[in-house]
């Protein structure tokens, strides 16, 4: 007989992916939801609006028999496990904010597991809460120490944790099974990091963005323990689908000696950031009482974002159990946690950039956008400086029906940096890597410093091209005045809008402000808010100054796959002789002709492509 789920926290950053897992496992799902409009647009994102065996119920965590109506409460009545994930991620939440969404809804929920268990008994509760609780063992011998221990909890944390002591004592006093799961500190997706979660980690990173992290909090002692979202997801569907469940308490963590240290994990975060390493640590309670006071609060990093530190080590049996009898990963590597450093940064330094139709994926060591198409074979499109895969969405968009994949260079948008002595080749091994992967020819079409690259790349692996457009290709130095990294970088982070808008049209990019997009005018300033892309940036800059890095062979290229599509309006760069004998195109507008009249563009490509 299939299992009938009842699921608050649907919405959240953890339900979210929770619900695409039991999507997959086809149980019968009912989400606990405060607007259908909200849950619907939700659907759309995951793409599960036909799913048949997922349906919303209309509630409020905060109300008696959640606020369900009758028809509602009559269905989730009929439920054989409960997986209570609700409540806000919010350590700044009021006393009173706090006890109402957590502990107050604990209430309401015990109360809808009675009525389940009464009428046709309860096969599981799970309760999703933090690893701070101290109420550890099942048979809560001890209660009174725990509940002092609360004390000197800020109002967030003394919520959940009284609401799980709630939950474990109304399954002992009815008697169904409770499993109380507490995850870590929970960061994005193994595979690609992207994390719409800002606090947690997302406070340090933050802090690290803004040079404030000089000292590690704690040392070498302490330690931040780290989960995937798509790791914890997992554990809840696979722990759902038990059929013989036991009350009992798993921690999702990894073991304190395989997780990084809070001077390790600075030092990666520093890296990655391309800002100075920590020199030493300094004591937790040194810290939190400078968090605490005025400078504290000038410093904008919550006191409370400390209690996530720890120096403790966790029972990690149970939770095993489970991930090896589901064959479920539970590791954090260094490579998945600078893509979620990488991502965070960006998040930080953007506001929502979500593209209807287009999904994050991992594209070799590199981020990219996919519009989830699989037929024909990919196109990948490769931006050029002070752009990013966000710049070229409506060009790619009149390639709807085309398999398009849209890369953010390393250290540039929501990609790693990739580390190498030389940005270049860094890059152009990043593209070889990506390509490699993929089990068929692709197609690239590169826009300036990227359609450098897109030669250089075809030169590499010319059997792996099928074709090769180039727009506006940079194919000669760039000004000396960027040879300086330091001042270019220094530039870049002074750079106004004003500024940013006059450079652009002065290096003939656009022919006026009115030919400039306001969203590429404020995806350059949002981008520009991040030391990690300045530092990329300036060191690009300073390697395209020098002739070595255009040493290309045109006069092999199969003219036939060639296409190179040339703004006349440009008057910093020219196109060389040598590749005058190539296909070329010519049109009436500036460097930047992809992004500002991106539908002349594709029509020129795609009548080229025959798409």
């Amino acid at each position: 007989m299939m299992t009938h789920l009842f699921v608050t926290g649907g919405t959240g950053f953890i339900g979210q992916r929770l619900i695409q897992a039991l999507a997959q496992t086809k149980q019968h799902t009912t989400v606990l939801v405060r607007s259908l409009s909200k849950y619907e647009q939700l659907l759309d994102k995951l793409n599960l609006r036909h799913n048949e065996f997922i349906k919303p119920v209309c509630g409020d965590l905060t109300q008696p028999l959640l606020g369900l109506s009758r028809e509602d409460l009559a269905r989730v009545k009929t439920a054989d496990v409960i997986i209570h994930a609700g409540g806000p991620m919010d350590i700044s939440l009021s006393d009173e904010q706090a006890k109402l969404v957590f502990l107050q809804a604990s209430q309401h929920m015990a109360e809808i597991a009675s009525l389940i268990h009464t009428e046709k008994s309860l096969r599981h509760f799970i309760h999703l809460v933090g690893f701070k609780s101290p109420f550890r063992n099942e048979d809560l011998s001890q209660k009174a120490q725990a509940l002092a221990s609360l004390n000197h909890e800020p109002p967030y944390e003394q919520a959940k944790f009284l609401a799980d002591l709630h939950l474990r004592e109304q399954s002992a006093k009815q008697g169904y099974p409770l499993s109380v799961v507490h995850p870590g500190v929970v960061i994005g997706d193994s595979a690609t990091g992207e994390t719409e979660q800002l606090g947690g980690l997302g406070i340090l990173v933050d802090a690290a963005r803004r040079k404030l992290m000089a000292l590690a909090p704690g040392g070498e002692k302490y330690w931040l323990p780290l989960f995937h979202l798509d790791h914890a997801a997992a554990f809840l569907a696979a722990l759902a689908q038990e059929e013989q469940p036991l009350s009992q308490t798993y921690y999702l963590l990894q073991a304190k000696e395989d997780n990084p240290n809070m001077m390790e994990l600075i030092t990666t975060m520093a890296k990655e950031l391309r800002v100075a390493k920590p020199v030493g640590s300094l004591p937790l309670g040194i810290l939190s009482k400078v968090l605490g006071s005025p400078l504290g609060g000038k410093l904008g990093i919550p006191q409370q974002s400390l209690n996530f530190v720890v120096d403790d080590s966790y029972s990690l049996d149970s939770a095993r159990y489970i991930q090896q009898k589901y064959a479920l990963d539970y590791t954090v590597t260094p490579s998945a946690l600078r893509r979620t450093i990488a991502d965070l940064d960006f998040r930080l330094s953007h506001s929502v950039m979500a593209h209807k139709g287009y999904h994050q994926r991992k594209l070799g060591n590199m981020t990219a956008l996919h519009n989830n198409n699989h037929s024909g074979n990919p196109i990948l499109f490769i931006p050029g400086t002070f752009s990013g895969a966000d710049c070229l969405i409506p060009l790619a968009n009149y390639f709807q029906n085309a398999n398009v994949w849209l890369p953010d260079l390393p250290g540039l948008g929501r990609s790693p940096y990739h580390h190498k002595s030389n940005v270049i080749e860094g890059h152009l091994e990043s593209l070889i890597e990506a390509i490699a992967e993929m089990d068929t020819p692709v197609i690239l079409i590169g826009h300036s410093y990227g359609a450098l690259l897109a030669a250089k790349v075809m030169e590499r692996l010319p059997e792996r091209i099928q074709a090769l457009g180039l727009l506006q290709p940079v194919f000669h130095p760039a000004p000396s005045m960027y040879k300086q990294r330091w001042l270019t970088e220094m530039a870049l982070s002074r750079m106004s809008e004003d500024a940013l808008i006059k450079s652009l049209i002065k290096q003939s990019c656009f022919e006026s402000a009115a030919q400039i997009p306001a969203e590429y005018t404020r995806y350059v300033q949002d981008e520009l808010r991040s030391p990690r892309v300045r530092r990329t940036l300036a060191e690009l800059l300073r390697e395209l100054t020098r002739p070595q890095s255009f040493q290309l062979t045109p006069e092999q290229w199969d003219e036939k796959k060639v296409h190179i599509l040339w703004g006349e309006q440009e008057r910093n760069y020219q196109l060389p002789e040598r590749y005058r004998h190539l296909m070329l195109s010519s049109l009436s507008y500036g460097h930047h002709f992809p992004i500002s009249h991106p539908e002349q563009t594709a029509q020129l490509l795609r009548q080229w492509l025959k798409l």
